[in-house]
């Protein structure tokens, strides 16, 4: 009887112990179930892929296992994404804040697209082209190796295809891809329109000053071409079809 008595004790106290566990866990997930998550720093990613990568796996979306996972850096890699800054307000709110890699531009090299910043250094490779980010084409590149410059085969032609980038970015022209023909003359591809640069020492002045002519065409779903060879300042640019 002693024994049954010793058994039967172990196993109410070990029930008890499951009960008592599964509660703790019902009220953990419910209590601190993410309510809210605000993404701040997007520019190349969407806010939907953060608030996807760092919510997903087993109980991904509670905010207790989202502060353990950024405690001890247990997080997927976001391509594009520098670092995070991930702020956890108890018990139902989250707030991330990324940094982007600074890219300017890619060029496609033996199945892959290579993205580097206004320096040069290549800093993503990805299958797949991302359309806010012009590709550069026309050029010969020798390979490529990542948080290294990018190495192309005609001296002098990087600093071309630097410039044109940083340009297109700081000005924020939606460029689809920049295209260089063998006299290094440059083509941008613009949406439905294309704008010949020809071949500058410098392309400030006619990135500047295309710049809003492409957005009210983009916004007006106008398609044709612009010839900046010999834009000089003032002069009246003409979308002809």
């Amino acid at each position: 009887m002693k024994s049954i008595s010793h058994f039967l004790k172990n196993h109410i106290i070990a029930f008890v112990v499951l009960c008592v566990t599964l509660i703790v866990l019902l009220v953990t997930a419910l209590v601190f179930k993410v309510g809210k998550i605000t993404v701040t720093g997007c520019e190349i990613v969407s806010e939907e892929e953060v608030k996807s990568n760092y919510t997903s796996g087993p109980f991904g979306d509670n905010s207790i296992v989202i502060w353990f996972k950024n405690r001890f850096g247990s997080f997927n890699s976001i391509p594009f994404v520098r670092d995070a800054d991930i702020n956890v307000d108890f018990p139902s709110e989250v707030s991330i804040h990324i940094y982007e890699k600074a890219l300017v531009a890619c060029f496609y090299y033996m199945g892959e697209y290579v993205y580097f910043d206004k320096d040069g250094m290549i800093l993503e490779t990805m299958s797949e082209h991302d359309e806010n980010i012009p590709c550069i084409e026309g050029i010969s590149f020798n390979g490529f190796a990542m948080n290294e410059k990018i190495k192309v085969e005609k001296e002098g032609q990087i600093d071309t295809i630097l410039d044109i980038s940083e340009l297109i970015s700081h000005y924020d022209v939606d460029v689809d891809k920049v295209q260089f023909n063998n006299n290094g003359e440059i083509t941008l591809y613009c949406d439905k329109i294309k704008v010949f640069l020809g071949r500058q020492s410098l392309y400030d002045q006619q990135i500047a000053s295309v710049s809003d002519v492409l957005r009210q065409a983009k916004e007006n779903g106008l398609s044709g071409t612009i010839d900046m060879k010999t834009y000089k300042q003032g002069d009246k640019i003409i979308i002809r079809s």
